[in-house]
């Protein structure tokens, strides 16, 4: 898709986030928006059926107009996304990859969240949240920075061979050794010992790879949990 200065700045959201107040915000600040909507969200976009279609939004007394994106997803399900930008050069297909840009991030609350369980305390007091919170923070950190160089050794090894698939590090194996060496990694004061511990985590880690599949998705699982990380079930990192 090509760049243009038109969407420099493009704010990007969720399906969470979309509500009259935001849009009527941005819309006053002047700030470009792409968000994904559900089925409540506006009456005037739930009914717009066309893949393409400008309609008007009452927010507050004030009229603002809104361009309503529909495609189908590999899976069935059909996606709904609004935007204040007009320039008919962008097409519904430009404005899906726009949204899918945002899936790194996507996979970075997904690693604080389920693999690091960011949200499961060892304690209910707030020194206890705060040292659980931080030292999850600085091993996903860790994590970025063996992630980027396991990644790179391995591109370096596989070029040049006619590989059906790029490969990268397994993320749940590297934060497992990691985890279990970052301490001891630490803790060590020998500057040679411990460049010699990090070499061999890497190339463990390098290793256990997993193919790159573009456009593979998994189904969303809905609903929550009331209590996902039960008190008598803490983890240790």
């Amino acid at each position: 898709m090509r760049q243009d200065s038109k969407l420099k700045g493009l704010n990007r959201f969720d399906r969470g986030y979309p509500s009259k107040k935001l849009v009527s915000y941005l819309e006053k600040s002047s700030l470009k928006y792409l968000m994904r909507v559900t089925s409540n969200s506006f009456k005037a976009v739930n009914e717009a059926k066309k893949p393409d279609q400008i309609v008007e939004v009452k927010i507050d007394e004030e009229m603002f107009k809104i361009r309503v994106l529909r495609f189908i997803l590999d899976s069935g399900e059909e996606e709904v996304l609004i935007t204040n930008v007009f320039d008919e050069n962008f097409s519904v297909h430009d404005f899906k990859e726009l949204y899918f840009k945002r899936w790194g991030i996507e996979v970075k609350y997904d690693e604080l969240k389920n693999r690091l369980q960011i949200e499961n305390f060892t304690g209910d007091t707030a020194i206890t949240v705060e040292q659980d919170f931080y030292a999850t923070i600085y091993l996903s950190n860790m994590v970025a920075l063996a992630k980027r160089d396991a990644n790179k050794e391995i591109h370096d090894k596989n070029e040049g061979k006619n590989l059906k698939h790029e490969y990268k590090v397994n993320t749940n194996i590297l934060i497992g050794k990691l985890k279990d060496s970052l301490v001891l990694m630490l803790l060590e004061d020998d500057t040679e010992k411990r460049t010699k511990m990090y070499k061999q985590i890497m190339q463990e880690i390098s290793r256990n790879v997993m193919p790159i599949r573009p456009g593979r998705s998994n189904t969303r699982k809905k609903g929550l949990k009331s209590n996902k990380h039960p008190i008598n079930q803490k983890r240790c990192l």
